[in-house]
């Protein structure tokens, strides 16, 4: 049994910038964190529901949105796809691959590099993002319906920076892990 003074053990702070500490605590970051993960979950359940809506999963559905957002007038390659959306090249190569099989988007050359693709929608994909267009709609606005129009400029100047650190963050995590950072208990080879 565990007995009271293992229970009312305080753990070390998980941040040490003081803008992040409140009363000498890190709990309101951990509880920032907790809100977060539970927001990126329900983000991501809305995004496999609107792609289940048109029967691809949510990554697919996601990539396809952003291809017809910045397509432009000769299509967007692969690289700036997978840059928009933090994804690797390779996953949106396969995943565009089984686009393109469905005939929901077409591969042309790119006329400055050989070597590499432009991507577009095809009729089909349009359609079937027109008519998922006013579902699409409730849902975001009932998602973000605590947003004024302040408060979305504010989260999408936030939204920015929080990319920029995920990134690397990332970079940091691979790099201990590449480097054997273990953590084990005391006393333990």
């Amino acid at each position: 049994m565990t007995n009271t003074n293992e229970r009312l053990r305080t753990l070390p702070l998980t941040v040490s910038n003081p803008a992040f500490l409140v009363d000498g605590t890190d709990a309101q970051f951990r509880l920032l964190i907790h809100r977060l993960l539970a927001f990126v979950g329900s983000l991501d359940a809305v995004r496999a529901g609107l792609g289940s809506m048109i029967g691809l999963s949510g990554a697919q559905y996601t990539i396809l949105v952003c291809i017809a957002h910045l397509e432009g007038e000769h299509g967007v390659g692969v690289k700036e796809v997978a840059s928009h959306l933090n994804y690797t090249g390779a996953f949106v190569t396969m995943e565009t691959g089984r686009l393109v099989k469905l005939g929901l988007l077409e591969k042309q050359p790119n006329p400055n590099d050989k070597r590499r693709v432009l991507l577009t929608i095809t009729g089909k994909a349009y359609q079937l993002l027109s008519g998922l267009a006013p579902h699409q709609q409730r849902i975001n606005d009932t998602l973000f319906a605590t947003l004024d129009r302040d408060g979305f400029s504010s989260l999408l100047t936030i939204s920015e920076g929080l990319m920029k650190d995920s990134r690397s963050a990332q970079l940091l995590v691979e790099y201990l892990a590449g480097a054997g950072v273990k953590v084990t208990e005391p006393g333990s080879p």
